[in-house]
């Protein structure tokens, strides 16, 4: 079953992505299709799959699947909207939308350790995980293994950590020419990944997400990999990060661009506590810090720039002075 999903996502049309004509073959007609609004099949399908240990969902393409009440209530990070991924589960949809409406408070998605979920095409929105004050994860809860394609997660909001996405310990995210955005938490407004986590973006974007405390883009803790994606328009609201916090874990960012994030206090495109950080043809640029470090604030770790300007940011570009080498001053 598992070569039958991976046949099933390699065949679908993201750009860059081709199955040959026999995987196409073996996959023809054996996704289960979800009608259009349909949650209660929706959420019958994911636990099939749990239940067989493997699945492939398509969604009717351009259709929105409204949550209107969880379909778990119970667990040590509160309740989830659709069944928790204990399988193997592909979930493909041609700018298809899950998201929640409903005055009861629940994520979307909980991926359980053992766990693997992919999302292609799909829009994860609305998610809420505030029913209590050390809650994860608003839209998406990794504990195993998270793949997004050409996807977004959008609107959602945790009380804790990770407003978007929540990488838990051990846990693993790999993003794709995907947006995580307009997302709201206590730290990692974005992404929050946590020790021993790791997290990979290509392409896409992480945009307009605010932090309480720190991280108003992405907070890591783990492990983060970013080629050729932008982190734009986040804020803090009280500390530092306002496009990244990182901490304890590497951080290394390929290209793309730090631009136009603010943090309260400082670091407004990366605040480094601890981390070792690089950065090579990355542009950080036009962020703001409310006390110093407009660009970057390297507090603790190390701090490396390899053909990255560091430019216009406010109040100046990396702070202390001569601790992040080869930026203006």
């Amino acid at each position: 079953m598992r070569g039958l999903a991976l046949a099933v996502l390699l065949s679908t049309s993201v750009p860059g992505l081709a199955a040959p004509a026999a995987a196409e073959s073996r996959s023809a007609g054996r996704a289960a299709t979800v009608p259009c609004g349909d949650v209660t099949e929706l959420i019958r399908q994911v636990n099939q799959a749990n239940t067989v240990g493997a699945g492939v969902i398509t969604l009717a393409p351009g259709c929105t699947y409204t949550l209107t009440a969880p379909a778990e209530t119970s667990g040590p990070e509160g309740a989830n909207g659709l069944p928790t991924v204990t399988g193997q589960l592909i979930i493909y949809g041609s700018a298809a939308t899950i998201t929640r409406d409903s005055a009861t408070p629940f994520r979307i998605a909980e991926v359980a350790t053992q766990g693997s979920l992919r999302l292609q095409g799909i829009t994860v929105s609305g998610g809420s995980a505030t029913a209590d004050p050390g809650t994860d994860g608003g839209g998406i809860l990794a504990r195993g293994r998270l793949t997004l394609v050409a996807s977004a997660v959008t609107g959602n909001t945790a009380s804790h950590l990770g407003g978007g996405i929540a990488v838990t310990s051990g846990a693993t995210a790999q993003l794709t020419a995907t947006t995580v955005s307009g997302n709201q938490a206590s730290d990692g407004g974005g992404i929050h990944v946590d020790t021993t986590g790791r997290l990979t973006v290509t392409s896409g974007s992480v945009k307009y997400n605010n932090a309480t405390y720190t991280g108003g883009g992405l907070a890591n803790f783990g492990s983060t990999v970013l080629s050729g994606s932008t982190i734009r328009d986040n804020t803090t609201e009280y500390f530092e990060g306002g496009g990244i916090y990182t901490a304890t874990g590497p951080l290394t960012v390929t290209g793309g661009s730090i631009a136009w994030n603010t943090a309260t206090t400082y670091g407004g495109g990366i605040a480094n506590y601890g981390s070792t950080v690089l950065l090579v043809g990355t542009s950080v640029r036009d962020n703001t810090a409310g006390e110093s470090g407009g660009g970057v604030f390297q507090g603790m770790g190390t701090f490396r720039l390899v053909g990255s300007p560091v430019i216009g940011n406010t109040p100046d570009q990396c702070a202390p002075p001569g601790t992040v080498p080869g930026c203006p001053q």
